[in-house]
């Protein structure tokens, strides 16, 4: 009977908890007024370690207001506006910054949040648009020698990972993921104490 009490007591704790959380998220969120603001607020969150499942929802919640003149369209202007926000904040050719508005354009609106909150999420997708990108505009004009050398270089699974570590590295500053780049780290710090 106590460790039903127990557990009971523990779940209204944590819903409160949840509830409370949500709450100051959802605050913090509506206060911003655009989308750099709430890129900012993204990673103040998350440096706090409030739940990134309740980021999400809330921020869900957040553009949907921000953007509601736009109706059914709105989660189109959301990711326009991301592809603005990073273009304007990194310094790319004309070739890359195609690969970002294709890359968020091409997210699936249950994943959009995922763009503000998971840098990694975002670099893997800007990896795979890249890699599509340059084997359909470059590769082709290439001589058919170089084809099978670059080609076979871009299956080569190895450089899909370093092309999505290079756009993190590119990334994260702006958008935040504080955690993730110290697990880079650490890996890095562990695999030059092996080698």
């Amino acid at each position: 009977m106590k460790n039903l009490l127990k557990h009971i007591n523990e779940v209204k704790s944590q819903t409160k908890h949840k509830l409370n959380e949500s709450k100051i998220v959802s605050k913090r969120l509506t206060l911003s007024e655009n989308i750099s603001e709430i890129v900012n607020e993204v990673k103040y969150l998350k440096k706090q370690n409030y739940s990134l499942e309740i980021v999400n929802e809330n921020l869900i919640a957040v553009l949907n207001q921000m953007f509601q003149e736009d109706g059914p369209m709105f989660m189109d202007t959301v990711k326009n506006k991301l592809s603005e926000f990073l273009i304007q904040k990194l310094n790319l050719s004309d070739f890359e910054k195609g690969v970002i508005e294709r890359a968020i354009g091409d997210t699936e609106v249950d994943d959009v949040p995922k763009l503000f909150t998971d840098a990694r999420f975002l670099s893997k997708k800007l990896a795979d648009v890249y890699k599509s990108g340059f084997e359909s505009d470059y590769l082709e004009n290439l001589p058919d020698f170089m084809k099978g050398k670059v080609g076979g270089m871009l299956q080569d699974g190895q450089s899909q990972k370093e092309l999505e570590d290079s756009f993190y590295d590119l990334v994260s500053p702006v958008m935040g993921d504080i955690g993730s780049k110290m697990e880079l780290k650490m890996k890095d710090i562990r695999d030059n104490i092996v080698s």
